[in-house]
């Protein structure tokens, strides 16, 4: 009777931290996700700006 309670919560535990660890995984991959997005992110900068900044060195405000 013991050796089956064991065996039971054993098997439950091992349920558990394979739930754990996959949700520790997805997480992890959105977060990447999220991560990459935000660093490849580059605002459209108007080519007249550019010309501008180019001519007077630095751009004023």
């Amino acid at each position: 009777m013991k050796n089956m309670k064991q065996l039971l919560i054993k098997g439950i535990r091992n349920n558990v931290s394979k739930s754990l660890g996959s949700i520790a995984m997805k997480s992890g991959e959105a977060a990447m996700e999220r991560c990459c997005m935000t660093y490849n992110y580059e605002p459209a900068i108007p080519v007249e700006l550019l010309k501008m900044s180019s001519k007077s060195g630095s751009i004023s405000q």
